[in-house]
């Protein structure tokens, strides 16, 4: 199986320490979660993962707008994901204007039954938005924090299960609004540098897959006068805004990228344009924070038969 390797992330790590634009407090911050991460990953690498699916049951499935895996096939490992779980608590702790009680009371639940670290990653892969809201209010942690852990404590394993499935994904079934892998919303794009072919990156699994260029990726609106974009003067990123939802999402022109940058590598990409989220949520816009649009919100909307 195959992923990043952490030497890559902590080389493009390496070449935000000093930016104007990310403190250093934040980098080291990301850095000691991806640490973890990584060594989770490393130790489930040792382990015999089945998920391989037939050609035939993955094709099926995708044709069905399903994603490949399912909750039962995956490789989660109690012991690690408490592991995880105390580790990014302790690191959230040490990050300067956290809410020290906050993380706390959240420990705590965990410690006294409140909270079941294996039923948040579970809530978590079936977008359970009204768990998180719940849970919120009963450990008086606010949503948002919960979905960052929980988010960072499923990502090792969900990472692990779409380098065992990436051979699976076909472009040509599948040009959905979330990932073919695990079925989560994207976190951002690229546009490739020899014909500008859009292709979205997951939050959760870290996959890939094509998507239509003029289309919104949250909820799906082809109205052209309504998508907009803006971009830097000199420099590869972009962000693009959809009006219909209120949503953006930042998007890296391969085109306009040196190739001293090396490979696109979402999570410090991410951190190399915390100021567009600045310029974005300034004119409104808000980020779509990793639950996808349920089923309703997208009633009036189909997915297109063809690319742009």
């Amino acid at each position: 199986m195959k992923y990043v390797p952490y030497s890559k992330i902590e080389d493009g790590l390496k070449r935000l320490e000093g930016k104007a634009y990310v403190s250093g407090s934040t980098v080291d911050f990301f850095r000691d979660i991806i640490k973890v991460q990584h060594r989770i990953k490393n130790r489930l690498a040792t382990m015999v993962i089945n998920l391989s699916l037939t050609e035939a049951a993955a094709k099926i499935k995708m044709q069905k707008g399903e994603p490949l895996i399912s909750w039962d096939c995956l490789p989660i490992q109690e012991s690690c994901l408490k592991e995880l779980f105390i580790e990014i608590c302790h690191i959230m702790k040490r990050q300067d204007g956290c809410d020290r009680e906050q993380i706390q009371r959240l420990v705590d639940a965990e410690g006294n039954g409140t909270l079941a670290v294996d039923t948040l990653i579970q809530k978590l892969f079936y977008h359970d938005s009204t768990y998180f809201q719940t849970l919120s209010e009963e450990v008086q942690v606010r949503d948002d924090v919960l979905l960052f852990i929980a988010l960072h404590i499923a990502k090792p394993f969900f990472e692990v299960a779409a380098a065992v499935l990436k051979s699976a994904i076909s472009d040509k079934l599948w040009l959905k609004h979330y990932c073919p892998v695990c079925g989560s919303g994207a976190q951002m794009a690229k546009l490739e540098k020899d014909v500008g072919k859009k292709i979205l990156y997951c939050q959760l699994c870290g996959s890939e897959w094509r998507y239509m260029r003029v289309k919104c990726p949250f909820c799906c609106s082809e109205d052209q006068k309504k998508l907009t974009f803006k971009e830097e003067e000199q420099g590869p990123y972009r962000v693009d805004f959809c009006e219909q939802c209120g949503r953006y999402i930042k998007t890296l022109d391969e085109r306009k990228r040196g190739h001293e940058d090396g490979e696109l590598i979402p999570a410090v990409e991410d951190l190399a344009t915390i100021y567009l989220d600045i310029v974005a949520e300034h004119e409104g816009y808000a980020r779509s924070w990793f639950f996808p649009p349920s089923a309703d919100e997208l009633k009036t909307s189909e997915e297109a038969e063809t690319l742009h």
